[in-house]
């Protein structure tokens, strides 16, 4: 099953990787301060902060993952993008984002100090750098299976390879050089997946062609759902409530690694319109990433033989000739990259910010906390080889990152909501919540593990997990803030929607529409596919 690259395919990657490479010595001379290479000078146009938005959460694994769900389960796997997805991103450009940039804070677990206290600034702080260096060992050893799977490469190789690739540009160049390659990557992974979408649908005789070949059960979004008698066993509640909801808005509007690139952003109205372009590029992205593994089943499926993570190696080998296999593995390889640059920018941040500076060492010159942005980036990609080694240890990968979703992340759009639009929420309410609301989904999985309770699949569990973390952190809070004295003293501008910062409209009638004709298109594709 293995393809053999010719020499042009070998030219087109390596041409990739050096342009990377100097991108991030291009930038080296404009890192004089912490802010340029953590913030990246806060600078930056939304066009080019939306693509990196959406690109940071491309990976190897989504294109090998999403492709082999496709042709597994179907239309079913577009519930990972439209809900999933863009409703939670909509929300942060209209709700979050102005509380986020007004605030000048410069991480997401910043909002938690100023907002509550430091121990629960502490404790997420610590739980994101957790949650995100795990995530970047997903997204080596992910590139590696797809490698070896692909190639026959070695895999040790391949994650120790392409994390040195990451290092460089992002030791040199910081968030400036992430976000650049990031919409370069982005474009590259579109060029290189297109091509196979076009050539398979003109092979079956276009759309009208594909949905005669694919089994009733791959057609529909919503059909099945409201009892489970689906491929995936997915029920109503467990699929909106906690895909749909907990875990789409805590994972869009309260992670950092998205959330970094609009702080990026040049001005107020670019940091909120720049989740919505990701949005907009998020509508179609299924059609790259699920429709493939359409096409395969139909196609190939004697060669795929039910092994459904082979769907996209399949359709490379038959579809691409030399030059446009070196584009497809470029495209496969950029697709890393973004997603791992992402999680390392976001990590050096946080620890020197968040971690350092405040706990740590406040009076240091802010050249030392430069270095320590930068030392910390060696740190991170080193921690991300030894994480990949644990990922390894997980047969189903996309199982593993919900389960890590439904853990760290559930408990956070609680916090984050009840912060903003709730003023008596109290400065002890969010680190019992988060405590209480991650020891939960801790607890879930465990009885989940020894079959004290059931579902029909992890997957399934994953989601209801992440309910019950969410449900636990939000009562939790409730509870905590009634019985804790509210502080007249505690200075809330900016922080709240009651006392929110007034030098910028909250309601832009520009916004609004961007995140209106998002809802109405969002609205159209899940009733074509329902």
């Amino acid at each position: 099953m293995f393809v053999s690259l010719a020499p042009i395919d070998y030219s087109i990657l390596f041409v990739f990787i050096g342009f990377m490479v100097l991108i991030g010595f291009l930038l080296k001379k404009s890192m004089n301060q912490s802010s340029d290479f953590l913030l990246a000078g806060r600078k930056i146009p939304s066009w080019i902060t939306g693509i990196a938005f959406i690109s940071a959460n491309i990976s190897a694994l989504e294109l090998l993952g999403m492709s082999a769900s496709g042709a597994e389960y179907g239309f079913l796997t577009f519930h990972f993008y439209y809900l999933g997805a863009i409703p939670g991103m909509i929300f942060l450009g209209i709700f979050m984002m102005p509380f986020y940039y007004s605030s000048k804070i410069r991480s997401v677990p910043e909002y938690l100090r100023f907002r509550f206290n430091r121990p629960a600034h502490l404790l997420n702080a610590s739980i994101t750098l957790l949650s995100l260096a795990l995530g970047s060992g997903i997204y080596l050893y992910s590139l590696s299976l797809v490698f070896e799977t692909m190639f026959g490469w070695n895999p040790h190789v391949s994650i120790l390879f392409s994390a040195c690739i990451v290092l460089v540009y992002t030791y040199f160049g910081g968030l400036s050089s992430s976000i650049y390659t990031e919409v370069m990557q982005f474009f590259l992974t579109v060029l290189g997946l297109f091509p196979l979408v076009i050539i398979g649908l003109t092979k079956l005789g276009g759309w009208d062609g594909l949905m005669q070949k694919i089994p009733n059960s791959h057609k529909h979004m919503w059909v099945g759902l409201a009892n489970g008698q689906n491929e995936l066993g997915w029920d109503l509640l467990s699929v909106t409530v906690g895909l749909g909801f907990v875990l789409s808005f805590s994972y869009w509007t309260c992670g950092f690694t998205e959330v970094q690139r609009a702080m990026a952003a040049k001005d107020y109205r670019a940091a909120r319109r720049t989740p919505l372009i990701g949005a907009m590029f998020k509508l179609f992205l299924p059609f790259l990433t699920v429709i493939p593994g359409l096409i395969a089943l139909t196609e190939f499926s004697k060669e795929m033989n039910g092994e459904y993570n082979k769907s996209f190696l399949i359709l490379l080998k038959n579809f691409y000739p030399s030059g446009m296999l070196g584009l497809g593995t470029t495209a496969l390889l950029a697709a890393f990259m973004a997603g791992m640059s992402s999680s390392i920018t976001a990590m050096n941040t946080i620890f020197t910010y968040d971690i350092y500076q405040t706990y740590i060492n406040q009076t240091r010159e802010d050249k030392d906390y430069l270095k320590i942005g930068k030392l910390c980036t060696m740190f991170a990609v080193l921690f991300a080889i030894f994480a990949s080694y644990i990922a390894m240890q997980f047969e189903n990968i996309m199982n593993y990152i919900q389960l890590l979703f439904s853990f760290f992340n559930a408990p956070l759009i609680a916090i984050f909501l009840l912060g903003m639009f709730w003023k008596r929420a109290s400065a002890w309410s969010a680190f019992y919540g988060m405590l209480l609301g991650t020891t939960s989904g801790l607890v879930h999985f465990i009885l989940y593990s020894l079959g004290i309770i059931d579902y029909k699949s992890d997957m399934v569990s994953n989601f209801y997990g992440a309910i019950v973390s969410g449900m636990v952190c939000f009562l939790t809070m409730v509870i905590v803030s009634l019985i804790e004295k509210e502080d007249p003293n505690k200075d809330l501008h900016g922080l709240v929607y009651s006392d929110r910062d007034q030098t910028n409209p909250f309601w832009d009638p520009r916004i609004l529409a961007w995140g209106v004709g998002l809802i109405v298109l969002l609205a159209g594709f899940n009733i074509v596919f329902a």
